[in-house]
Formats: C-alpha cells, sequence, structure tokens
C-alpha cells in the first residue's frame, strides 16, 4: 500500500497530474482499477479525463468507481453501495448489504478480466470516514488492506488532513508521501522511506500524461 498524504493545498488538477501515470500504465497493460474517489471528483469526471488517452471501452470494461452516494449510478462503470453507520442493522440493511457483496464481486471480476490477473485499488479515505465514522473506517480499511495484500493488488491510498481514521491508515501503509503545493509548485516528499522535496511537472519532451520529478535543492543553511 503506498499512500499519499495530500493536504489542503492539493487541487484535483494535481492529484490527476501525479496519479494518471500509474492508472494508464496499469490500463495499458491490460490490468484493471476499482476506484473510491475523493469527495470533490466524480466519476463521469474521472472517466472523461482518462478516456483522453485510453478507449472508452477499455475504461468501461476494466475499470469500476465505487459510489456510496449515487452519483453516476446508471453508468456500467458504476459500482453503486451504501455504508452503515455504527448502529444496529436492520433485515432491509442486511439485504443491502448481501447485494453489495454481489455487486463488488461482479465488479471484482471485470476488473481482472478474463485472465483474472491483479489490479489497481485506488482509495480515498475521507469517504468511508465521513459516513460510516473513523471507527467503522478504520476497522473496515484494515480487513480491505489484509485482503489487497493477499491477492497481490497495489492500493494507492489518498489521505487528507483532519481524518479520524489517519493514524490506523498510516499504520497499515507500506510506502507513505506528503504532496504540497507552494510558490515552487507541486512537490513530492518521501516520508517512508524518506527522500527530499522534488517538484512535479509535467515531462518536458512527452507532456501530459507524463510527469517528471525535479528533485528541490535543499536552501543553505545559516553560516
Amino acid at each position: 500500500m503506498a499512500l499519499f498524504q495530500f493536504d489542503e493545498t492539493v487541487t484535483p488538477s494535481d492529484r490527476e497530474l501525479l496519479m494518471t501515470p500509474t492508472l494508464l500504465n496499469f490500463l495499458g497493460q491490460s490490468n484493471g482499477i476499482m476506484a473510491v474517489l475523493p469527495a470533490r471528483e466524480s466519476p463521469h469526471e474521472f472517466r472523461s479525463h482518462l478516456t483522453r488517452w485510453v478507449t472508452r471501452r477499455l475504461f468501461d470494461t476494466r475499470v469500476r468507481v465505487v459510489s456510496y452516494v449515487g452519483e453516476d449510478s446508471e453508468a456500467p462503470y458504476v459500482v453503486e453501495l451504501k455504508i452503515r453507520g455504527p448502529r444496529a442493522i436492520s433485515s432491509k440493511e442486511k439485504r443491502d448489504s448481501a447485494l453489495a457483496i454481489k455487486r463488488l464481486s461482479q465488479a471484482e471480476r471485470a476488473v481482472r478480466g478474463a485472465r483474472s490477473r491483479m489490479y489497481l485499488e485506488l482509495i480515498a479515505f475521507e469517504i468511508m470516514d465521513m459516513i460510516a465514522g473513523s471507527d467503522t473506517a478504520s476497522r473496515m480499511f484494515f480487513f480491505a488492506i489484509k485482503r489487497i495484500r493477499q491477492v497481490g493488488n497495489l492500493c494507492i491510498g489518498i489521505l487528507r488532513p483532519g481524518l479520524g481514521c489517519a493514524d490506523a491508515v498510516r499504520g497499515m501503509a507500506d510506502l507513505e508521501f506528503a504532496v504540497h503545493r507552494d510558490e515552487v509548485g507541486l512537490t513530492l516528499r518521501g516520508i517512508r522511506p524518506p527522500f527530499a522535496s522534488h517538484r512535479v511537472l509535467p515531462d518536458p519532451r512527452r507532456g501530459v500524461p507524463w510527469v517528471s520529478l525535479m528533485p528541490i535543492p535543499s536552501k543553505p543553511g545559516p553560516t
């Protein structure tokens, strides 16, 4: 699991610049994507962005976007689910839960494809934290990440400031990065493993969606 901490300075366009190359890398090698998007992004926008470089058919067959608020729910690539809060569940909610498991199983078969390949799981942790509460969300993430490791998928987690599940999520991550925008532009810094800040730029020769990482010279200390 690679965890990216995006602070409040980072925009959706910044996330696209950093994440798009990896998403296209997976799709370009016939590996699928299962995504839980940040609150400010919609499944339709996600599809419109990626289909600038891949066909709509490839996206619709190998990408599934999990939605918990009914957004774009009629689209074939959207998996609509419901999350209950920390309370007792009714008989109807139990039936909804069984239906959700069925939908997720169908979505997993789609992103795995006929050859049952590994796939990328993109998770914005804010959604489940806000809907289900931090304690429930933390337990869900624990089991989800254990499953991801067992089946051999890659997980990219997106963490924003102020989430109650942040400590639990950080404890489960294998790699951890901090992303920030300041006067020099969008920067990426390694937390685990540690490395100095790099500026994230469109590749100067090929342009978007390729990116380059440019080391930011450290400021000289006091003499």
